[in-house]
């Protein structure tokens, strides 16, 4: 597959993509982004966090992006602070999680097999493996240039493969853990031509098809998993345009998007529809009204082991929290915003 870019073209396109993802934070000066890049120290193999490390930024999480959990423990993409964190209780205020792991440049997913737990370190460009032992997370494995700003992670129970997308490349890189040991390899890449160079922040496997929800084609794409062949693309309404996940549960299909195509974090949602060609325009249910009391942006939505769905929220009148809720035959219920 061709990869050969304008340099001029390319730079562009990820400037863009750097832009719309530091919109979720306070402004940065430009010299102290530069310090913050040139002081930064990523992981290595054997970078040891034991137990009951506290959380060194406790005043309260910094664009959070997802809330993972397995095995009883719940997981926090810290991503702003640079950092994923953990506990057996998320109702405890930032100040009481543990740290996981840290030397990460705005990490916004996890997964996990059950042992071995894998984190997208975004702006490493990088994938970083963890394993338990008797004192700790330790880092196990680094992978580096994993596409650009790798953004979502997903473990495929059924094909036991780490699904890795980097979101302006339009690759997927595919790890499978060996049967024995701690040890991944990169099994496979796959190339979606039409989604290089279009920002595209995460993507959601269901059955045989994976569904990329892309602001830069303003259209989710319907792939087939074993082939990476475009099945089918589907306009989404400019309203919609800053999206961030689709997920089909039950009958409906959910769409969580930050902002418009504009960038108005003021019209970030979530909506629904019953087929993935309702997005547009007069075509789906706003259900942001059926989530009393949130206040901010949504983003990443994971459903649990403990069978509840989980979002954090960011950019809003409070500081950022979690929202945790179920949907019952299609109807949200038990909403809880866990604002600490």
């Amino acid at each position: 597959m061709n990869r050969h870019r304008n340099g001029k073209v390319w730079s562009s396109v990820l400037a863009l993509s750097l832009a719309l993802a530091l919109s979720f934070a306070p402004a940065v000066p430009v010299s102290a982004e530069g310090e913050e890049e040139a002081a930064r120290v990523v992981a290595q193999p054997g970078d040891l966090y034991p137990y009951g490390s506290m959380n060194p930024n406790p005043e309260c999480f910094h664009v959070p992006t997802q809330v993972y959990g397995i095995n009883g423990e719940f997981f926090i993409a810290d991503a702003y602070h640079h950092q994923i964190l953990y506990t057996d209780n998320y109702y405890k205020t930032p100040d009481q999680w543990w740290l996981m792991g840290d030397k990460l440049f705005r990490p916004h997913a996890i997964a996990s097999d059950g042992t071995i737990y894998m984190v997208v370190d975004t702006d490493n460009n990088r994938v970083v493996t963890y394993a338990k032992n008797e004192q700790g997370f330790q880092v196990v494995e680094c992978f580096d240039n994993v596409g650009v700003r790798p953004h979502y992670i997903e473990y495929d129970a059924k094909t036991r493969q780490f699904y890795v997308w980097s979101s302006m490349t339009g690759t997927m890189y595919i790890y499978k853990r060996a049967s024995q040991g701690l040890g991944v390899t990169l099994k496979r890449t796959a190339y979606i031509k039409d989604l290089d160079g279009c920002y595209t922040r995460s993507f959601t496997i269901d059955g045989s098809r994976i569904y990329f929800p892309s602001m830069g084609r303003n259209a989710i794409y319907v792939v087939n998993k074993s082939n990476f062949k475009v099945r089918a693309v589907y306009p989404v309404a400019a309203e919609l345009g800053g999206m961030v996940q689709v997920r089909h549960e039950q009958n409906y299909y959910y769409l969580v998007t930050s902002s418009d195509a504009a960038g108005d974090q003021s019209k970030a949602t979530i909506v629904r529809s019953g087929s993935l060609a309702g997005f547009v325009e007069g075509g789906y249910e706003d259900i942001r009204s059926k989530f009393p009391e949130l206040d901010g942006v949504p983003y990443y939505i994971t459903h649990l082991e403990d069978g509840h769905y989980y979002t954090p929220v960011i950019v809003g009148q409070t500081p950022p929290y979690i929202c945790r809720f179920d949907i019952e035959n299609d109807e949200i219920t038990n909403v809880i915003n866990l604002k600490y």
